[in-house]
């Protein structure tokens, strides 16, 4: 009786140990001192558990912790001048620009960069070319194009849209939006030399199951999925031969979000969002009506890449932590001189990523005044 007694008190106000989550991966050692871009691998962005990554942390091997700041994309580098093509017609109407490159010169394009003016609001493109401004052909079907990270000036936006490789002496741009007004579009060209590292990293989401259920809806999930990962593209892939228009919703049960959009056999069925939580308990469902279950042929997700800007010893070993709960972002004094730092750094990736626990006390249980003459009793024994 004593014994268990005993045992039952000592558990009240013994030190507890829990383990909290903390991950750790290598930074490869630089050959040479500078500013480096670290990569951030998609494992460790899901492993983040603060918003905007504000729980990152660098060290050296000394472990202190080294200055960072964090690049919203990839980078872009330009390394020549844009040349602007000549446009024979810039049509505004409604939601819809119509543009006409003139390619006279017969130069292989794959790639359009567009300035526009700034604007808020969802944009598709399609493309055709021609060689005589009658007879025109299928160049790129019509897909969302994203603004690029840089910008010309405050005003200005830029926009990339890469198609297949041509020479087509004209080439028709039409850009929609989904709003009532058209988009201000300003120049139309391609950098003679540039290089565009790629703005997403695909995410491996392993088998993905499809059930059809009772209520008309085909519930999608992702049972092979170990983190939760933050989205930024999603791309799905339907075999059809039939015209289709299906209302979709992409659930997070566990996180409370979700976020609403069409299939349609009028698009490329690629979506942007905004680091969307998926993990084992994300589902998409998808509204089929009296219609018959749309063939999900594939589904991929991308992450934005990201990346620290930092400077680095030459051969320092240096770490990055993440998962650890800060009460707020680091304040460096790099944060200053942003501005002053190229984006095309080179760029430095991890390694070794690896979970690590750390004990936490929890406080000593204070006894109830139940438990107290208990105690006072066990010591008379």
């Amino acid at each position: 009786m004593k014994k268990i007694i005993f045992t039952y008190l000592l558990s009240l106000f013994v030190f507890q140990v829990y383990g909290q989550s903390l991950w750790r991966a290598d930074v490869k050692p630089v050959e040479e001192k500078g500013y480096y871009n670290i990569e951030l691998d998609q494992h460790i962005i899901a492993k983040s558990v603060a918003s905007h990554l504000s729980d990152l942390r660098i060290y050296n091997s000394k472990n202190k912790e080294i200055s960072y700041f964090l690049r919203a994309v990839s980078p872009v580098q330009e390394v020549s001048r844009f040349e602007s093509y000549s446009l024979k017609q810039n049509i505004e109407k409604d939601s819809l620009n119509i543009v006409i490159v003139d390619n006279t010169k017969l130069d292989d394009i794959s790639r359009f960069y567009i300035f526009i003016r700034s604007a808020d609001v969802n944009k598709y493109a399609s493309v055709r070319g021609s060689n005589d401004l009658s007879q025109w052909y299928i160049v790129k079907q019509k897909t969302h194009i994203y603004n690029l990270e840089h910008k010309a000036d405050n005003n200005e936006d830029a926009l990339l849209l890469d198609i297949p490789q041509g020479n087509y002496k004209h080439y028709e741009i039409m850009i929609e939006n989904d709003q009532n007004s058209p988009l201000k579009i300003l120049r139309v060209g391609n950098y003679a030399s540039s290089n565009i590292y790629g703005q997403f990293s695909e995410i491996n989401l392993g088998r993905f199951i499809a059930k059809d259920s009772i209520n008309k809806k085909t519930y999608i999930s992702f049972p092979d999925l170990q983190d939760t990962y933050k989205i930024n593209r999603l791309e799905i892939s339907v075999q059809s031969d039939a015209h289709y228009l299906r209302h979709v919703l992409l659930s997070d049960t566990i996180n409370k979000k979700s976020l609403k959009f069409d299939l349609s056999s009028k698009t490329d069925n690629s979506f942007i969002v905004d680091y969307f939580p998926l993990g084992k308990h994300t589902f998409i469902a998808i509204e089929n009506n009296n219609n018959l279950p749309l063939d999900i042929v594939s589904i991929k997700v991308y992450g934005l890449n990201r990346y620290l800007c930092a400077y680095l010893e030459k051969g320092e070993k240096y770490y990055l932590e993440v998962g650890m709960r800060y009460k707020s972002s680091p304040d460096y004094d790099i944060d200053h001189f942003k501005n002053d730092i190229p984006v095309d750094l080179p760029i430095v990736k991890t390694e070794n990523l690896s979970q690590i626990n750390m004990p936490v006390a929890v406080p000593e249980r204070q006894p109830s005044l139940i438990e107290k003459p208990l105690f006072y009793g066990w010591l008379l024994f």
